[in-house]
């Protein structure tokens, strides 16, 4: 299903972005050719050549996105993974709450592409990255957590994901899981409704990581 409606919605992306062509690799369709990187102002800043494949997810995964032009460096530091040397253009958890309804192609492109090429091409000319990204890896869970859930101690980040993982969503005037003795609606409400659509499986997961990390140091 996922390839299929990859497919169908390749002439929208098209319509949208001339420069992108329908091209065959390996006996499938891919997009492939250029986009231009322009801001807001229209001020044009770059042209990257790129490859989109669907991936094994579509539409609730992103597409796999690549760089090809030689542009962008094939390493970590530049959000680009060294072992498929595919664009690591957002953390797990920002794609899986993205695409949790389904994500179209053309939405691919225009929401998630281009603002990566963008802070590519910012960091590559003024030296870092507007949007303030996260970091490749481990390190950029832990800055997404700790900002979601308010705190820098891993022990206390594994706590609170095992918590909204495995109990049931608070009431409003409960209090909060966290232990802290306030009520849950004043406390981590936000935080358990934002992260609890990642499920169970990649939380504990998650979890267990910071608490290997905590456990090292």
């Amino acid at each position: 299903m996922g390839y299929e409606l990859f497919l169908a919605q390749i002439p929208a992306v098209l319509n949208k972005y001339p420069k992108l062509f329908q091209i065959e690799r390996d006996g499938k369709s891919i997009l492939a050719g250029e986009i231009d990187v322009v801001d807001r102002n229209d001020k044009f800043w770059e042209t990257y050549n790129v490859e989109i494949f669907c991936s094994d997810g579509f539409p609730n995964r992103f597409p796999n996105l690549y760089e090809v032009g030689g542009k962008i460096p094939k390493i970590a530091d530049w959000h680009i993974y060294e072992d498929t040397l595919s664009c690591c253009v957002k953390i797990l958890p920002e794609e899986i709450l993205r695409c949790i309804k389904g994500i179209s192609l053309e939405q691919y492109v225009t929401e998630v592409v281009l603002p990566y090429l963008f802070n590519q091409t910012h960091r590559k000319v003024e030296g870092y990255y507007v949007n303030g990204e996260y970091s490749h890896g481990s390190l950029g869970f832990y800055e997404y957590y700790s900002q979601l859930l308010k705190t820098g101690n891993l022990t206390q980040i594994a706590r609170l994901l095992h918590g909204i993982a495995t109990i049931l969503k608070p009431d409003r005037t409960s209090l909060c899981f966290c232990g802290s003795g306030i009520k849950y609606r004043y406390c981590h409400r936000k935080s358990y409704e934002k992260l609890a659509p990642l499920g169970t499986e990649l939380l504990i997961e998650h979890a267990v990581k910071f608490y290997n990390i905590s456990n090292k140091l």
